[in-house]
């Protein structure tokens, strides 16, 4: 019995051949059937086939999350990958942009046409945190020429922690890049003194942030105009600017020519000894007076609590409703942007009335002729 071969066992050279052959076709029917086919359907692509669900984990962090959970709206998600509406796929994205085929004077036309029908009153986003604020900007466009009124941000907890929540933009409004601060109907536009006055107390809250650069508190500002709140973002940087604007042509050339009589003045009473040497360079090295006051800090900024940015803020903006303009890189991520708003206005302030500026559209000098104005004003209105 040794050394032979039991006969079930022994297979010719032909045998074997049909044995592994029969083998190698289970296997890869096998592997097919557990695996399913990853070749997408004939026609299929990422605008019309649904993609991955965002994870709770991949949304923008905020300090403020604690809004109300959005009711009558639509739900938007978008990915780097793809913009969804309800669960249905609307537009493919490049790594989280909109291409240039989907997008019409800063409008994304599908979006728009399907947001018509049904109407809602807001938009529900749910939002990929590292997708560029110009997709953020062209979706919230969107939605307002569509007649949405309200949008709810998707944020969570700052950290590791997955507990979600709301940052809402309720009658928010999109605004060109300009100069003068755009028309919020919902707020009273604050004046440029609402701020001079309380512009010591705004500096020592940003002097409380380790990688804040502050404004001096000028006792040398102009009068009179209103007063434009910017929250910008670029690159690692975030800032909460304060600009004097709203001043007419005339307002400006009025206060120009108060300050060339005020030096005037003092030319003369230094020829006259009425005043000293170091005096007159005092008044001279004051310069002009100030319009703009800008508050820097570094992103890390926004992530803790209390936040400077809370502190810098509180002076003009937790007592009453501002308007605030938001304002960003095109390529800024949309984590920082929302990071920047949640740490300015954190659960427990105000809401503030917000207009998005959009980042396409060209900057418009203040003042100009009004045929200048008009040009410009129509340019502005293309993207690139």
């Amino acid at each position: 019995m040794w050394g032979t071969v039991c006969p079930m066992f022994a297979l010719s050279r032909s045998s074997r051949s049909l044995t592994v052959l029969i083998l190698v076709s289970w296997l890869a029917v096998g592997c097919s059937f557990f695996k399913g086919d990853d070749k997408a359907p004939p026609g299929a692509s990422a605008a019309d086939e649904v993609g991955r669900p965002l994870n709770d984990m991949e949304l923008p962090v905020s300090l403020r999350r604690g809004d109300p959970q959005p009711t009558d709206a639509h739900p938007l998600e978008a990915t780097s990958e793809q913009l969804r509406l309800a669960g249905t796929p609307v537009i493919a994205l490049a790594n989280g942009k909109v291409n240039d085929a989907d997008k019409s004077n800063g409008i994304i036309p599908k979006l728009e046409a399907a947001l018509k029908s049904p109407s809602h009153a807001g938009i529900a986003l749910r939002m990929q945190a590292n997708l560029p604020y110009e997709t953020l900007a062209l979706i919230l466009n969107s939605a307002k020429s569509a007649g949405v009124m309200n949008a709810s941000i998707a944020v969570r907890e700052v950290g590791n922690s997955s507990k979600t929540g709301w940052l809402n933009a309720d009658s928010y409004v999109m605004s060109s890049k300009a100069d003068d601060m755009p028309p919020i109907p919902t707020v009273t536009p604050k004046t440029w003194e609402s701020f001079t006055a309380k512009w010591g107390a705004v500096t020592e809250a940003c002097r409380t942030a380790p990688t804040g650069n502050c404004a001096y508190a000028d006792t040398n500002f102009a009068h009179g105009g209103t007063l434009k709140i910017e929250l910008f973002s670029s690159g690692r940087g975030i800032n909460v600017d304060f600009y004097q604007r709203g001043l007419s042509a005339d307002q400006e050339k009025a206060e120009e020519q108060k300050r060339a009589k005020e030096l005037a003045k003092k030319k003369e009473d230094f020829l006259q000894g009425r005043i000293a040497h170091d005096d007159m360079v005092k008044f001279l090295l004051l310069g002009d007076p100030s319009t703009q006051a800008l508050f820097q800090f570094r992103y890390q900024e926004a992530l803790s609590a209390p936040s400077s940015l809370t502190n810098t803020m509180a002076p003009l903006c937790h007592q009453e409703k501002c308007g605030v303009v938001v304002a960003a890189d095109e390529v800024s991520p949309m984590v920082r942007v929302v990071s920047m708003m949640g740490a300015a206005f954190p659960d427990g302030t105000p809401q503030p009335a917000y207009a998005f500026e959009m980042p396409w559209t060209k900057k418009i000098p203040a003042n100009l002729p009004q045929w200048a104005d008009d040009v410009l004003a129509k340019d502005a209105a293309k993207t690139p």
